[in-house]
């Protein structure tokens, strides 16, 4: 005979979130301690972390849209990509809705082979990307304006494009600082700069340094939405018990990796972020072509 507590687990109802990237990512800790902090908490759902890369976002995309009971995490680029591909080879941002912000972070541009943007002036130079139509395309190509010489690379994530730089197949890559700390106090790279108005030490950036004005408005948000077919009541829910896992010590460490700074956005608000995103992305992704 089953005891209380084996009936309580039988009972829990699985809600997976789904990473649009490498789960390997520094950012993919956001959901994995989340959902930790969350199954801690509460006794109604077990939250299961998974990962589903690839194609900027677009199969854990799809698999959410296709699959109950799933929660897309994926980056600002979630506002990036349908702005150059059809719905097939990406998504309908009008079928999600905003679902819970984690945070900000600043994407940090990093080097193997080069110490400083003079070092780079009018060389050629191979920049590792985390896909084509997303937020780190959009810094690459803001990049080429300065540096029309350099040749962007696509990779799965971010992740992935640190790893060609550090094994020298590629010259630069944009990512996340987390992702780039061991490497810069190892000695095998150099930070070029960070998007955003605040520095670190070590960390410099981009406009302090005479770049472009629009890097100091560049951040990747790291958020959770659903389909629009959910029910206001079970997207609330959810929303109450990831806005207080957040605020668990564990989690917010896992912020700080990346210098993402909490953005613990009211449920009442979460639409005004939805829309805000949808319209400054598609404004910064206005003229630019993706290779065919």
């Amino acid at each position: 005979m089953l005891g209380l507590s084996a009936l309580v687990a039988i009972a829990k109802e699985n809600i997976t979130v789904l990473y649009a990237f490498s789960p390997s990512d520094t950012t993919a800790n956001y959901s994995r301690v989340l959902l930790n902090e969350a199954n801690r908490i509460q006794d109604k759902y077990n939250f299961i972390f998974d990962a589903r890369p690839g194609a900027g976002g677009t199969i854990a995309a799809h698999t959410v849209l296709t699959t109950p009971n799933t929660v897309l995490h994926h980056s600002t680029a979630f506002f990036v990509r349908p702005n150059f591909y059809s719905a097939a080879e990406s998504w309908e941002i009008s079928a999600f809705r905003e679902q819970f912000v984690h945070c900000l972070a600043p994407m940090v541009i990093s080097s193997s082979r080069y110490r400083d943007w003079k070092e780079i002036g009018d060389q050629p130079a191979t920049v590792g990307i985390s896909g084509l139509g997303v937020t780190t395309h959009i810094t690459a190509v803001k990049l080429k304006e300065r540096f029309p010489n350099i040749v962007i690379v696509p990779f799965k994530s971010t992740s992935d494009a640190l790893l060609s730089m550090v094994e020298g197949h590629t010259d630069i890559a944009i990512g996340f600082p987390g992702e780039v700390k061991q490497w810069v106090a190892s000695g095998k790279i150099n930070v070029l700069g960070i998007t955003g108005k605040r520095s670190y030490p070590g960390f410099p950036t981009m406009v302090s340094q005479g770049l472009d004005p629009i890097f100091g408005q560049m951040f990747v948000g790291q958020h959770f939405v659903v389909p629009t077919s959910w029910s206001e009541s079970r997207n609330r829910e959810l929303y109450d018990i990831f806005s207080r896992a957040a605020k668990s010590s564990i989690v917010l460490e896992s912020y700080r990796d990346d210098f993402c700074q909490p953005m613990p956005t009211p449920y009442s608000d979460l639409n005004k972020f939805f829309n805000s995103q949808t319209q400054y992305w598609q404004k910064l992704s206005a003229g630019i072509v993706i290779p065919k």
